[in-house]
């Protein structure tokens, strides 16, 4: 899990606004919180044993501003990731063979990209070995209203899935996720450090992330609720491509919807779609 992680949230231009500089603005209010939640400016050290450990050092965030000669409508209706251009909207560190190392960089990085229409884009890349999506949302929040910051964990795991239908699937995960406790949890955690943290297999591996619940599009800078609030790219490090995200969204009528893009191999993506055309069938 050394890896950064993106996030954009797209937001128009709010006529109560008028002459604030949304980078500045977002600048200070960012400034504020880490002065509470001070480890987020520090740097990753690695112990004996590949240990992470957080110096408070103080040495800050990066963030950086920038212009755009476009509007949030250029943008189309964005229900899920990738973001159009999403390069040009978040700051990536140098990589070295491929890999962004996270080891002795700064933790978070932040970039407000303003729009000619008056709007902006904020996008963000968080150091995944200390916050994940609703801890960055918490930490950004926290700078504007004052909020407790928080961080989750999440777990993955796997079942004998193929002895039935995909209803017969997602009635296993559900059932092994209720099952997972933070005894569980620290159990995993000690296992992975004696058998010297190796990577997980990612051969026939099918990785869900589901972000619905992390509050991208609640973060409010003044400017109103954002038009689009998610991760950037699909998959992240190592998982990019692989990646599926669950993520909320609203459709043309303003509904609430949940939007669950599937990546797979074309030859499973074929059946996929074969179990879901008749899951639905049954359904209506």
């Amino acid at each position: 899990m050394r890896f950064y992680s993106s996030g954009i949230h797209l937001y128009r231009n709010n006529p109560a606004k008028e002459g604030k500089d949304p980078a500045m603005v977002i600048r200070e209010a960012l400034a504020k919180a880490l002065v509470l939640y001070y480890p987020l400016a520090g740097r990753l050290r690695e112990e004996a044993g590949r240990k992470l450990v957080v110096e408070c050092t103080g040495q800050g965030v990066m963030f950086a501003e920038a212009d755009a000669d476009l509007t949030a409508d250029d943008f189309g209706d964005v229900q899920s990731p990738p973001f159009p251009c999403f390069e040009q909207f978040i700051i990536e560190s140098t990589t070295i063979a491929g890999i962004e190392p996270v080891i002795d960089r700064p933790l978070l990085y932040f970039q407000v990209t303003r729009l000619r229409c008056g709007g902006f884009v904020f996008g963000q890349r968080v150091c995944h070995c200390v916050v994940d999506a609703p801890g960055g949302m918490q930490f950004e929040k926290a700078g504007f209203y004052g909020n407790a910051f928080a961080f989750s964990v999440a777990a993955t795991t796997a079942g004998e899935l193929g002895g039935g239908d995909l209803g017969y699937a997602l009635g296993l995960v559900k059932k092994a996720k209720s099952a997972v406790t933070y005894d569980y949890l620290q159990s995993v955690a000690d296992l992975m450090v004696v058998a010297g943290r190796p990577p997980f297999v990612m051969s026939r591996t099918y990785l869900v992330s589901d972000v619905s619940h992390a509050g991208f599009k609640s973060v409010d800078f003044g400017w109103g609720e954002a038009v689009y609030g998610g991760p950037a790219k699909v998959g992240e490090g190592p998982f990019v491509g692989v990646t599926n995200y669950f993520s909320r969204a609203k459709n043309s009528e303003g509904e609430q919807s949940v939007v669950v893009p599937i990546c797979l191999p074309k030859d499973a993506m074929d059946k996929f779609q074969l179990e879901v055309h008749a899951l639905t069938t049954e359904l209506i």
